[in-house]
């Protein structure tokens, strides 16, 4: 059944507060657009479908984005400004996003966005023990201090801090995919991220702030396309104790994934040929002209049903039909 995830009739105040709950800082980046895309929509119709399609997407949590819907929302705008309108390729793009997820995933994802953001991982992960043992003994241990000092006597480290002060390592992505793979060791740049990732490895980091090492931690974590669970290197994992599977489990399904099974599959698929039949026979009855009561148990015959059956079971299984087309 469609949902109606439309903000056509927002006002710049009430999207402009949207946006400040969300997490990422993202008044900071999309306030400008959110002030444009209210400008345009007064002054344009020509392909409004699209824009407001990615206008609704704009305010979707982060996590849950397939590709970077606030680029495409500015490509597209300045494609209008510029007195063009979207080409195929950009319109199939737009098509080819689904409608925005519910309202119920949209808040279930935002708050785990906001505990993502600040490295809140206890709601999902237990054995906190685990990690702080381990990053107590880093912090005291000679040789990590000793090869730390050794890379800021070769490396002015300052200039590879972000706007948070943290040096990151690289990220290794799913199955292992690295875009940074091929070796470079023509730029100091070059030379200082292939240091640092050994050493992030070695100790296992995510990267260092100052002086202080940024130990990884086990984690449960959305993506556009699955839930992620990582298991740092040094982690003795224990599956029933470490991870609080109820909330993963409970966040993972906040997507509005259906229940699954052999069983339910089966039922399922007999239920959609049942329902293709339906709708069928009500195409033929249409054409044979069958109204009223003899439109019902024609029909329950034809479905080998009982003749009892009440109708609105009938006019239920059509209903859902329509829904599907």
């Amino acid at each position: 059944m469609k949902r109606a995830n439309s903000r056509s009739r927002s006002d710049l105040g009430d999207d402009l507060k949207r946006l400040l709950g969300l997490a990422y800082h993202r008044l900071e980046s999309s306030e400008d657009l959110v002030r444009r895309f209210h400008d345009f929509r007064r002054n344009h119709r020509a392909d409004s479908d699209h824009f407001q399609k990615l206008y609704d997407w704009l305010f979707v949590p982060l996590t849950l984005w397939p590709i970077d819907i606030e680029g495409l929302l500015r490509a597209v705008l300045d494609r209008v400004a510029s007195g063009r309108r979207l080409d195929t390729r950009m319109v199939l793009l737009v098509d080819l996003l689904p409608l925005p997820p519910s309202d119920r995933t949209q808040r279930a994802v935002s708050e785990h966005e906001h505990s993502v953001q600040h490295g809140n991982y206890e709601s999902l992960i237990r054995a906190r023990h685990k990690y702080d043992h381990v990053e107590s003994q880093l912090a005291n241990n000679p040789t990590f201090q000793e090869q730390w000092n050794a890379i800021r006597a070769r490396f002015e480290v300052t200039k590879f801090t972000d706007h948070k002060g943290i040096i990151r390592r690289h990220l290794v992505g799913e199955r292992s995919m690295r875009d940074h793979w091929p070796f470079r060791w023509t730029k100091t740049a070059d030379r200082f991220h292939a240091v640092f990732d050994v050493f992030c490895q070695r100790w296992n980091l995510y990267g260092m702030r100052g002086d202080h090492p940024l130990l990884l931690k086990l984690t449960a974590n959305l993506t556009p396309f699955g839930t992620m669970v990582f298991i740092p290197a040094y982690w003795s994992f224990d599956p029933k104790r470490d991870l609080n599977w109820r909330a993963i489990t409970a966040l993972h399904k906040a997507r509005g994934v259906p229940k699954q099974g052999p069983k339910l599959g089966a039922n399922r698929a007999a239920a959609r040929r049942q329902r293709a039949r339906a709708i069928k026979l009500a195409k033929e009855a249409d054409q044979l002209k069958l109204k009223g009561e003899r439109r019902r148990v024609w029909m329950l015959k034809q479905l080998n049903w009982d003749a009892r059956t009440d109708e609105r079971q009938l006019r239920r299984i059509l209903a859902q039909s329509r829904d599907r087309i």
